[in-house]
């Protein structure tokens, strides 16, 4: 074993000096975890299945042939999840007649997602109080917001930041005991080590949750009707609060709108503070995809914008779905060896989600026709398209952006909402307004009404 620890080392660092230290940093800092050694083959830990697939796709021929050169091994690579699984498979899948170490080491599976870190959140307006707030819970060391209780959607980014709070407590204090959990998985931790009857299962469990420095659980929803779980929750948060133990807790719903949970324990809850990830907006689905890029394919450029704002303008209220899209079509081009464009989109994701093909068609048609329109208002009042979509009050880009709104309010009965996020995000309440004064001006202001029907004939013409 340390041979081949050492093998890699050498390979690794000399593999370093062929690529950025960006990229170096990103995929093979901190990977010297030999899972097993199978022949010649040396098998490495890496913390997921997206670092698998970039080495695997663009560095392990290098690192091999590097390897090869002063040694006979070679290298392949196995998600951390899958090692930790095969282990298991390997040596015991009982908990039954274990002694009150194999239960401690049983209660320690759920690890952090190294992957999931602050750098790599994308912020925009939809989540930054939340990122805020959890860089701040990360960051102090007295904990002034316990629990912090963060709540939204499925696929926000709930999760993420709840592992990046832990992952950087780690990075600054490795002595720290943070113990992450789903709902479920204390639940089953719960209902094993007291279905047996067993003292040794029994206390295991109450010393691994209740030595936790920091505890973070994920999806608390999911304790509904358990009531005997909630019961020894309860005794948990209240233990960990009084002994000043930080909380982090997500959920899909603001603490008092959780179902079947028991009231006392709804209210422990809001003891600290709540903060809410809302969908995202169009512009950071946009700038999500732009930063994801990079890290699945060495040349960004390859794959053109309106590529991503066609993926960016169909997944609009899931960042994991979104980001799973990108993932599809950038292997669906790679495998087949396509080239990346608007079109390979729709056939890359007709397998994933058929049933959105024709939302992303009608998605991409809106798309089209308010680029129309806002080239028809700029060449008819003489403002550039960029002064339309920009914060610029001036009186003649006011009303030229008011017209634009108008027209594709009444000609493609958009929602609000949606209009709004193609003029730079602005609130349903902005754009309602704006249509509403060009409404007013065409029943007052002959002038105004001649411009609307002049400008219908020349969009109808399209």
């Amino acid at each position: 074993m340390k041979e081949c620890l050492e093998v890699w080392n050498k390979t690794i660092n000399s593999y370093k000096e062929t690529i950025s230290e960006e990229s170096f940093n990103d995929l093979f800092l901190n990977i010297n975890e030999i899972f097993k050694i199978d022949n010649d083959t040396i098998w490495i830990t890496v913390p997921s299945t997206f670092s698998r697939y970039r080495i695997e796709k663009f560095h392990l021929s290098n690192i091999n042939e590097i390897a090869k050169s002063f040694s006979r091994y070679s290298f392949k690579f196995i998600e951390k999840n899958s090692a930790e699984e095969e282990n298991e498979t390997k040596t015991d899948n009982k908990l039954v007649n274990t002694t009150k170490e194999d239960v401690d080491k049983s209660l320690n599976k759920r690890k952090l997602m190294n992957e999931y870190t602050f750098s790599n959140f994308v912020t925009g307006e939809s989540n930054r109080f939340a990122f805020l707030s959890s860089m701040k819970v990360a960051e102090d060391k007295e904990t002034v917001w316990n629990p912090l209780y963060i709540f939204g959607d499925v696929g926000l980014g709930k999760t993420h930041l709840m592992s990046a709070i832990g992952n950087y407590m780690l990075d600054n204090n490795k002595d720290l005991n943070i113990v992450y959990t789903t709902s479920q998985q204390y639940a089953q931790d719960y209902y094993l080590s007291t279905s047996q009857r067993s003292r040794e299962k029994i206390e295991a469990f109450y010393n691994y949750y209740r030595q936790a420095d920091v505890l973070l659980v994920d999806d608390v929803q999911f304790l509904d009707k358990k009531i005997a779980t909630q019961e020894e929750f309860f005794k948990l948060f209240e233990y960990l609060y009084q002994n000043n133990k930080q909380m982090v807790i997500t959920s899909d719903c603001p603490a008092n709108q959780l179902k079947n949970i028991m009231p006392r324990l709804k209210s422990r809850f809001g003891f600290g503070l709540s903060v809410d990830i809302q969908t995202p907006s169009r512009e950071l689905r946009l700038d999500i995809l732009q930063k994801k890029v990079p890290y699945m394919i060495s040349n960004p450029s390859d794959i053109p914008i309106e590529a991503l704002e066609l993926i960016a303008d169909t997944f609009i209220t899931n960042i994991r779905d979104l980001e799973g899209a990108l993932r599809r079509y950038i292997t669906y081009c790679v495998t087949l060896d396509i080239p990346f464009t608007v079109d390979n989109v729709y056939l890359a994701l007709e397998c994933l989600i058929p049933e959105t093909i024709y939302t992303v068609s009608k998605e991409k048609s809106n798309v089209k026709k308010i680029k129309d329109v806002k080239e028809t208002v700029s060449d008819y009042y003489k403002v550039p398209i960029k002064d339309i979509e920009s914060t610029s009050r001036k009186q003649n880009i006011t009303f030229a952006r008011q017209m634009a709104i108008y027209l594709i309010r009444t000609e493609y009965n958009l929602p609000l909402k949606r209009i709004g996020e193609f003029f730079g995000n602005r609130d349903h309440a902005t754009i309602s307004h704006s249509y509403d004064k060009i409404l007013a001006l065409t029943k007052s202001d002959p002038s105004v009404n001649q411009d609307v029907e002049i400008l219908l004939k020349v969009i109808n013409n399209f």
